[in-house]
């Protein structure tokens, strides 16, 4: 009989490593640096005694340390690859109660599909048309093909690809975002790099101390209360704890008089947290650090919305034995209210990691690299109610968890005319498929624990194991060659475990079990070649092209996918072809020009062997697959004009299809690519003044997002004609800096922010209707959800 492994022990041992790693650290050297050695390494920052007190007592601002987490416009404007920083004034214009997600609007190329209003609900990102996270929609193909890290450790589950945004619910503790378009070096790729990568980095400890405390009030109900206190260096040692919490409801509420189930009232209320810890030893020839972060968000979610009514869909569902609506008011924007949805299932997803980050000057221009780190997340999809009344699985219990520990060593060595970069990096994983469909209600009188529909609780064990090497050449002074190559290789290992799980219902519903195929294993590897290229012929202009390749492993997890029915033999790696060429302008200072950033770029991505699962409302899974491609330009910049003004603009234009794609045999060659904005757009102005030695802030900023194509739940396919309309927001801020001329009370901030000023109803999702969900009366019919309307919020924030 298959026996759990317990990973408990491992984070102890992980834990005593970070933590032990300090003490002999700590007599390493006699004197410490102001920067961590990745900084040092990079850009040769001064070095001060250890202990060095600051002669005038003065604190810092919790965003002030850099981190090359966080590359600068230097360094952005002579890689050879796209990327774009996202800093503390982008991720502001998300607003106080934005998440992962949601910070990310201000980057060009990517859209987020988001429809609640806080960051404690799921939301989906895209890079460039391909996707990560599932929020709500419906032919969402491959959400799980980019990589996301937080401080440059990864959080995505090996097993499946996916990173759920609310496991990134605090904006305050965010210092930065660095976003990278395609796979990028294969010094810095991961697992799932086919789209690109995300990394937010965290506040990091400064060189002088510092803290603040801050809450915020808004729309629906909104609260929230964060903190983060920094000890500054002493004695070689600086730490940063910081943390938030927040709740409030969606601007989606429950239509009133609904029959069906809703234990949360007419309101859908949601609740977020993350804690963030960490600590830095500084010693003469390196330094080394422990991180801590946890984090989790909770939302009542809804059903869909039909656009249009139909005649039978009323709030109060229908009976799911004789197909009959039960009587009531239409359900629909149009007659039971835009913002009113049926109710549907409480979404949490959570997560905690720990790290260990060490950097150590080895001599001969050569510095060693290592991090460690254990992740464990965990997701509960809870569905109380059915539109159906009556289902066979009324409810739903999804509650699967990962546990996940790695350790990537690597080194960079610096050489006359080049420089290398080699190493590897060695990932184990574990993935739980734990899932129950049942109802609770007669004649079935089911459980979670002995569900009557289908039911799975299955392993997959994944070791992922890869080597790279890239030598960065320079011959001349203005010009970069990036060769590199990753050799990767995955090892599955599937292990059914659905009828220890379920022996009741392994025995009374025999049929219900997605556990089809016995234990397998797969192995598969791949490699990856990659070169980019940066020329500067003049001083302020690099043209840049690159092409590079990545793999990963098809997405495991749902009922009916790979190893659960899925033969291992058939399985293969998805793969990656991303073609970028461009160019680049910075400028540091000249006339209106100060910190000055242009970046355009083409860009073509080949995905294919892609595995494309289909969900059905009865949780039967269609298996498809194929190949889509992803052509468009990229472009953003970002200027200082004036010392009072800021401005920045990012704009895409982007195609996304599918060259190759069957449903049970049937191709839809040609067919779009659903969910994806044919052009993207944001513009915007930050401007400063005093008034009676008040920093004054007023902002102002617009985001366009294009038309985007449906998915059709009939053909099983995307629609090759109906597209989303497109929607445009106004947004306005005033911020603002009251300053307490004392010595550890450096100023309170009180900001105000509108978004979405002119209260333009708008849906962010749509898809064409089958008639499962809402009954035959809808087939054909628009289903949606609407976008964010006016919201407001108010904050206060005292930084010492």
């Amino acid at each position: 009989m298959y026996r759990k492994t317990n990973m408990r022990p491992l984070t102890l041992a992980l834990a005593a490593t970070g933590l032990l790693g300090l003490i002999p650290l700590a007599h390493a050297g006699v004197t410490a640096q102001t920067r961590s050695a990745r900084v040092r390494h990079k850009t040769n920052q001064q070095s001060i005694a250890v202990g060095e007190v600051s002669s005038n007592v003065v604190t810092q601002s919790a965003y002030a340390q850099h981190t090359p987490e966080l590359p600068k416009q230097k360094h952005i404007f002579k890689s050879g690859i796209s990327s774009k920083v996202l800093g503390r004034k982008e991720i502001e214009a998300a607003g106080p109660g934005a998440g992962g997600a949601q910070m990310l609007n201000f980057a060009p190329g990517v859209s987020t599909l988001a429809s609640y209003g806080t960051g404690a609900a799921k939301a989906q990102i895209s890079i460039d048309g391909i996707k990560q996270g599932w929020g709500n929609p419906k032919g969402s193909e491959a959400a799980h093909s980019i990589a996301i890290s937080f401080d440059g450790i990864p959080m995505n589950n090996p097993a499946t690809g996916l990173w759920q945004s609310p496991q990134v619910n605090q904006p305050s503790i965010i210092q930065g975002i660095h976003v990278t378009y395609g796979p990028g070096n294969p010094e810095n790729r991961w697992y799932n790099n086919i789209g690109g990568g995300i990394d937010f980095v965290p506040i990091q400890p400064t060189n002088k101390p510092g803290a603040s405390i801050g809450m915020s009030y808004g729309s629906n109900d909104f609260k929230n209360i964060h903190f983060d206190v920094r000890t500054g260096n002493f004695d070689g040692f600086s730490a940063v704890l910081a943390g938030g919490v927040s709740s409030g409801n969606s601007f989606i509420g429950v239509p009133s008089g609904t029959s069906l189930l809703s234990p949360s009232g007419v309101v859908l209320p949601s609740h977020s947290y993350a804690w963030f810890l960490k600590i830095r030893k500084r010693f003469r020839r390196g330094d080394d650090s422990f991180g801590a972060y946890l984090a989790k968000g909770s939302a009542y979610k809804p059903y869909d919305i039909p656009v249009s009514a139909a005649a039978g869909t009323t709030i109060n569902g229908f009976d799911n034995k004789t197909g009959k609506p039960i009587p009531g008011p239409l359900y629909s924007q149009q007659t039971s209210g835009f913002y009113n949805a049926a109710p549907y299932k409480i979404d949490s997803n959570s997560t905690w990691m720990f790290y260990n980050k060490l950097n150590v000057d080895i001599g001969a221009a050569t510095w060693l690299h290592n991090d460690i780190w254990y992740r464990y997340g965990h997701r509960l999809h809870n569905r109380y109610v059915s539109y159906g009344v009556g289902a066979p699985n009324t409810n739903e219990y999804n509650d699967p968890h990962s546990e996940t520990y790695g350790d990537k060593l690597w080194f960079d060595s610096k050489l006359p005319y080049n420089k290398l970069g080699f190493g590897g990096y060695f990932i184990k994983s574990r993935d739980n498929s734990k899932n129950a469909f049942y109802s609770q209600y007669a004649p079935y009188y089911a459980t979670r624990f002995v569900p009557n529909d289908k039911y799975r609780s299955n392993f997959l064990d994944v070791t992922d194991v890869a080597a790279f090497f890239q030598d960065k050449i320079h011959p001349i002074s203005s010009v970069d060659i990036t060769p590199g190559v990753r050799v990767e290789q995955f090892q599955m290992n599937y292990t059914p475990f659905t009828t220890e799980t379920f022996p009741e219902s392994s025995q009374l519903y025999p049929k219900g079990n997605q556990a089809i195929l016995p234990a397998d294993s797969r192995s598969l590897s791949a490699v990856e070649p990659s070169v980019n290229i940066s020329w500067r012929p003049i001083h302020h202009l690099a043209l840049f092209a690159g092409y590079s390749e990545a793999y990963q492993t098809p997405a495991f997890g749902g009922g009916g996918g790979p190893f659960q029915a899925i033969p291992a033999s058939s399985l293969s790696l998805e793969k990656g072809q991303n073609y970028q060429a461009g160019f680049k302008v910075h400028v540091a200072h000249d006339g209106y020009l100060h910190h000055f950033l242009f970046s355009a770029n083409w860009y073509f991505t080949r995905f294919s062997n892609q595995y494309l699962p289909i969900t059905l409302t009865n949780g039967d899974v269609i298996n498809a697959d194929g190949t889509s491609d992803y052509e468009g330009v990229n472009i953003y910049a970002v200027d200082n004009p004036l010392y009072w003004l800021h401005t920045f603009a990012n704009l895409s234009f982007q195609k996304a299809y599918f060259s190759n794609y069957t449903v049970k045999g049937k191709s839809y060659d040609g067919l779009p690519v659903a969910n994806v904005p044919d052009a993207t757009f944001n513009i915007g102005a930050y401007t400063k003044s005093f008034v009676d030695g008040i920093l004054l802030e007023p902002r102002i900023w617009v985001q366009y997002t294009g038309p985007q194509s449906l998915y059709d739940s009939i053909t099983k396919s995307p629609s090759a004609t109906a597209k989303l309309p497109s929607y445009t927001l106004l947004n306005l801020a005033l911020h603002s800096k009251i300053p307490m001329h004392m010595a550890y009370f450096r100023n309170v901030g009180v900001d105000v922010d509108l978004l979405n000023v002119l209260g333009n109803r708008y849906n962010s999702y749509e898809y064409i209707s089958s008639g499962g969900t809402y009954g035959p009366n809808t087939k054909g019919d628009l289903i949606g959800l609407p976008g964010a309307p006016r919201t407001f919020y108010v904050s206060l924030t005292a930084n010492f």
